[in-house]
């Protein structure tokens, strides 16, 4: 999964080193400046056209403007600012991106913490239950309690 959001700020990063302006990059690239402002705010993503256009134009890699070889840094008084949310929540169910879910579970939304929650069940993320515990729900505790033993 790609961030968007890191990637629309590595664009609006080499745009404006290479002094252009979102419509003279639009132009370039015959696309609208809304289409480049787009990109930047990680609403959407460049086709895979566009995406080898601005490796030539800003003399990159494809790779690099996918930000696919940068680490993934967080703040942890709020993990998703400068991310897309859902990438955020990928990694952490991959076990890529190391949080303590005690300190980070308000943060998430309801329909993200069934995601974590339901890899916590499923095993996939390690978490201390007896901590988490009390950032539960009671809807969220039943979920949890007929599948894991509390310890």
């Amino acid at each position: 999964m790609l961030d968007s959001y890191a990637i629309g700020n590595k664009i609006r990063d080499l745009r404006v080193a290479n002094q252009y302006n979102q419509d003279k990059l639009a132009e370039i690239l015959f696309v609208s400046r809304q289409a480049v402002s787009r990109w930047e705010l990680g609403l959407t993503l460049p086709s895979v056209d566009n995406l080898i256009e601005l490796s030539k134009i800003f003399k990159i890699s494809f790779e690099e403007i996918l930000c696919m070889n940068e680490p993934v840094v967080i703040d942890e008084e709020n993990i998703f600012v400068g991310h897309d949310r859902h990438f955020i929540i990928k990694k952490i169910i991959e076990n890529k991106l190391e949080v303590d879910l005690f300190d980070v579970f308000y943060q998430f939304s309801n329909s993200e913490r069934l995601i974590v929650l339901k890899a916590i069940k499923n095993n996939k993320i390690k978490a201390s239950l007896p901590r988490l515990w009390v950032k539960l729900t009671p809807e969220e505790q039943k979920y949890l309690k007929n599948e894991v033993t509390i310890k």
